[in-house]
């Protein structure tokens, strides 16, 4: 199946899963990550806003913003994607950017944090392979934001449902370090922590 086939098909199971599951899945998600060592040691972590399919990952910037521990997301600057920091005051104030997607109203790039150590970028994605190869919605948006991204780590937030045997990846395509599901927690075994 080629990725456009493949993104339909996956974009279709994710929504389709019921709201109660989806609830008692996004709070197993959090769970899991919490108890990661690559969160709980960060020094800063790059989330997501979901577009109500994908795992909600801002229970966990929440905690991470109660101990100490910097947050960002994307947003649009008029030309591409950057990383801006983020703070509680953000995160109860999004604003549609680009696409509709949810992004800080304020804007203050996170460009020096990410080179230091410690860094986590939590990942949505429509489907992900046993080798953590991740299928995105197209754009390239987190292959660009992952692209060199040194000693950090990227960790790919899913459903279970989400996982397929092999997915098609080309030479611009970044895999993840970690999966998280509501069941399972996959490592790559070229960057095991």
């Amino acid at each position: 199946m080629d990725k456009k086939s493949l993104r339909k098909e996956y974009l279709r199971l994710r929504a389709g899963i019921p709201g109660f599951m989806r609830i008692r899945a996004d709070e197993a998600i959090v769970a899991a990550v919490e108890k990661l060592p690559e969160f709980r040691n960060a020094s800063l972590i790059s989330g997501y806003v979901t577009d109500g399919t994908e795992p909600d990952v801002m229970p966990l910037l929440r905690s991470a913003l109660k101990r100490g521990i910097r947050t960002c997301l994307p947003k649009w600057n008029g030309t591409e994607y950057f990383l801006s920091l983020t703070d509680e005051e953000d995160l109860s104030r999004l604003a549609p950017g680009k696409w509709g997607i949810m992004e800080p109203v304020s804007t203050r790039p996170a460009t020096e944090y990410l080179r230091a150590g410690g860094v986590l970028y939590l990942v949505p994605g429509v489907a992900f392979d046993e080798a953590l190869n991740r299928l995105g919605r197209g754009g390239g948006i987190y292959d660009r934001i992952l692209n060199g991204r040194g000693c950090a780590t990227a960790l790919g937030i899913f459903y279970e449902c989400q996982q397929c045997l092999a997915l098609p990846a080309e030479a611009h395509d970044v895999p993840l370090d970690i999966v998280v599901t509501e069941s399972a927690v996959r490592r790559c075994e070229k960057r095991d922590a």
